[in-house]
């Protein structure tokens, strides 16, 4: 099994995002909860998220899309060092693209990808999870602006907190989720699709 302390220090010397300890236990924990069989994930990187969801949950394969082909790369080796390949399906491109393509349906997703999308995203992720099914969102109070978007920041962070806030106002209000609001790491919802 791989060693994920590794990928962590890997990350963090070549300053590449992956989640905190408590994100990373309460992702480990939701999915060992709900042990899905499908999931789609919003945001490869370099495959650390990817690892600790199919850890969790041993039955499970994993539909993963990455932007970047050199992250993708990275994660394509982590998943073969942790003996993962065979249950990873990865694309590579844009996610706001290829999730209009994705066919079939999921009982779990995770959305970690661009920050001032996830309003983007979340009609076709609603559309693709399965009634019962649980969608966890990273990063949602990024860097604590959401809740009180500034106007003395640079502008791409005041779009992004304004497209997130109204992300979270989305999934928090929606008839089709129950959702739970965990105020750790950078903020992750965690919502259960009712309809």
């Amino acid at each position: 099994m791989i060693d994920l302390s590794k990928i962590e220090q890997f990350a963090r010397k070549n300053y590449i995002p992956v989640m905190l300890d408590d994100t990373k236990q309460l992702l480990f924990d939701t999915v060992a909860r709900c042990q899905p069989t499908r999931i789609l994930e919003i945001g490869t990187a370099i495959g650390y998220s990817g690892i600790v969801m199919l850890t969790a949950a041993p039955n499970a394969t994993l539909n993963t899309i990455e932007m970047l082909e050199e992250s993708a790369q990275m994660a394509r080796e982590n998943f073969a060092e942790a003996g993962l390949t065979d249950r990873v399906n990865l694309f590579v491109g844009d996610a706001r693209q290829i999730v209009t393509y994705l066919t079939g349906s999921y009982d779990f997703i995770f959305m970690d990808g661009p920050k001032g999308q996830y309003e983007v995203f979340l009609p076709y992720l609603t559309k693709l999870l399965t009634v019962g099914g649980t969608l966890v969102c990273d990063n949602v109070l990024y860097k604590g602006l959401v809740e009180n978007v500034p106007t003395n920041k640079r502008h791409k962070h005041i779009t992004v907190a304004r497209n997130m806030h109204a992300f979270l106002d989305d999934i928090m209000h929606s008839d089709s989720y129950v959702t739970t609001l965990h105020r750790i790491g950078d903020g992750v919802t965690i919502s259960t699709k009712i309809k």
